[in-house]
């Protein structure tokens, strides 16, 4: 019984030694974990720009919201134009900007899931 546990030992050590791989140039682990090492720091950096974007969008939402309050409250014209049709303007124009940077922040976090499930 030892005997041919031995053997199967010899056996499985001599398929492991067959097993190995050679690498196609000596500097070819280097690449690899540098490669590695930059899309890490590219991940990095891309999750702080994204947080610094949802930032900003919040910031100027925010502001837009404010300065739509503030237009309602005009009674004088400015440049020539009605107040009214200032504050519609805006608004509309607000409205427009604000709905389609929502859509995009949408297609990208359902973009980032899949992507991340793929990985996984």
């Amino acid at each position: 019984m030892n005997e041919n546990n031995k053997s199967e030992d010899d056996f499985f050590r001599e398929l492991l030694s067959k097993s190995k791989l050679e690498l196609p140039f000596s500097d070819f682990e280097d690449n690899v974990m540098g490669q590695i090492e930059k899309e890490v720091l590219h991940q990095h950096d891309f999750s702080k720009e994204f947080r610094l974007s949802r930032f900003f969008f919040i910031m100027g939402s925010l502001f837009g919201i404010i300065l739509s309050v503030l237009l309602t409250q005009i009674h004088e014209p400015i440049f020539g134009i009605n107040p009214f049709n200032l504050t519609l303007l805006f608004e509309i124009i607000f409205a427009s900007v604000l709905f389609t940077q929502i859509d995009t922040l949408i297609k990208f976090r359902k973009w980032m899931s899949a992507k991340k499930e793929n990985q996984d």
